[in-house]
């Protein structure tokens, strides 16, 4: 389950993070992070302010993917 906070993050359940956090990884690099608490969903954040249209296209990816 994945909940898009705004245009520059969104939460993504644990099930599905590993993906996320390889395709958003191999495609933005250091433009986004990871951040993670136990319990609680993982925060990916977009950073590069240049980069956040195609951010937003690979969640959307992603999104329909599941």
């Amino acid at each position: 389950m994945c909940d898009i906070r705004d245009e520059r993050s969104l939460t993504v359940c644990d099930v599905a993070v590993a993906r996320y956090r390889t395709v958003l990884g191999q495609r933005l690099g250091e433009s986004v992070t990871f951040t993670h608490t136990d319990y609680k969903p993982t925060l990916i954040e977009c950073h590069d302010e240049s980069r956040l249209t195609e951010f937003r296209a690979i969640v959307r990816e992603l999104m329909e993917e599941s």
